[in-house]
């Protein structure tokens, strides 16, 4: 049997990659063909730099706290592509869970990044907008690339902390030229725009350190940025889709950028040329670490399962846990879904073995498919 081995992460236990591979693995009797994924957000340089056959750059960058760490991008030479993630420079796991502030973390290593894939000659960007621990609507990442904020006493504001809401005048003079010659394309899975009930900073400012209480005066900063921005840029993009997106830098890549979005998962479909390889298969294998009815709104193995519906290929979806007597979505074109922990265990067991669980349960699987 041909197989397409596309599995999302599993957070905290296996990447997208070495889950695809231990399906391979436990599979030598069948073709397996692998295909690494992401929506956009972590796993994004990995999965996209594989499939181009790109090589990884690792330099000094500005973590989101201000201090020096080590940050990687894609690189694919023959394309001049260069592949980002704003879970590097400005990600949330690249501070401590206990010091979260999205007044005190910066964008501003993305916009070193962006500056690096430039110097190397790159006539296309793309960067995945997922797993920031900021909400300072790319100022940051602007201020790496030469634009400089001003508050009301014409003040130029430093890298941190973040006083978005005092931004008065932005001056573009100094912002890399280079900018203009390049294509920006943003991935995301995320469509919330930058403001209000559904914004960068009521849905995901909590999550980024905000209390409860202060989201209403941080949107209304948001709020006279936003302003500040748009009579700059001659714009307006507050309420695109993905504005939102990484804390608002969706925002700033549209109004100063003219960035493009796509969906994570299409823009890796596209690149990897995914519909030719659905094309050569009997049957395809997903799955993520919890399956519930979040991931029916459009998360990776249900997009994949979407395409494979496109070519008539049937799918098998395996996963860490599921909702009680979820067996199968035929609707949505997967075939089964089978949970992977065979025992009574902890949670911090079935992260910790789920290399292993994935691959017993693929083998069990097959086995019971051999018998038809």
């Amino acid at each position: 049997m041909k197989i397409l081995a596309a599995i999302d992460s599993f957070k905290g236990s296996m990447e997208s990659q070495t889950a695809n591979d231990i399906v391979k693995h436990a599979l030598p009797e069948h073709e397996v063909t692998t295909f690494p994924i992401a929506d956009g957000g972590e796993g994004t340089v990995d999965a996209l730099t594989l499939l181009l056959k790109g090589k990884k750059i690792t330099q000094q960058i500005t973590g989101p706290n201000g201090k020096r760490i080590q940050g990687t991008f894609g690189w694919v030479e023959k394309e001049r592509l260069a592949i980002i993630e704003v879970a590097e420079g400005a990600g949330i796991t690249k501070v401590p869970a206990d010091s979260l502030d999205p007044r005190l973390h910066t964008s501003y290593g993305v916009g070193e990044q962006i500056k690096s894939a430039l110097d190397l000659g790159a006539k296309e960007i793309i960067i995945g907008l997922g797993g920031s621990a900021t909400v300072d609507g790319g100022i940051g990442l602007m201020q790496a690339l030469g634009v400089e904020f001003y508050d009301g006493e014409k003040q130029l504001l430093p890298m941190l902390p973040i006083k978005i809401g005092v931004v008065n005048n932005i001056q573009l003079e100094h912002m890399d030229p280079r900018l203009k010659e390049v294509k920006i394309t943003v991935a995301s899975d995320v469509t919330n725009p930058l403001r209000g009930p559904n914004g960068a900073v009521y849905v995901f400012g909590p999550q980024k350190g905000l209390m409860e209480t202060e989201l209403k005066s941080f949107d209304e900063e948001m709020a006279r940025y936003q302003s500040v921005v748009n009579a700059t840029t001659n714009s307006h993009y507050e309420t695109a889709s993905g504005a939102g997106a990484a804390g608002g830098i969706g925002f700033a890549m549209y109004s100063f950028l003219g960035a493009s979005i796509e969906n994570g998962l299409h823009l890796l479909a596209e690149k990897g040329d995914l519909a030719d390889k659905l094309e050569q298969v009997d049957l395809v294998i997903t799955g993520e670490g919890k399956f519930d009815t979040q991931s029916l709104s459009g998360k990776v193995p249900i997009g994949i399962s979407r395409l494979a519906k496109e070519k008539n290929v049937p799918v098998i979806l395996f996963c860490g846990s599921t909702e009680e007597n979820t067996i199968e979505l035929a609707e949505e074109n997967i075939a089964a879904i089978i949970p992977i922990v065979d025992q009574p265990m902890t949670l911090e067991e079935a992260i910790k073995k789920g290399p292993e669980l994935l691959s017993r349960a693929v083998k069990r699987s097959f086995c019971l498919i051999s018998l038809k």
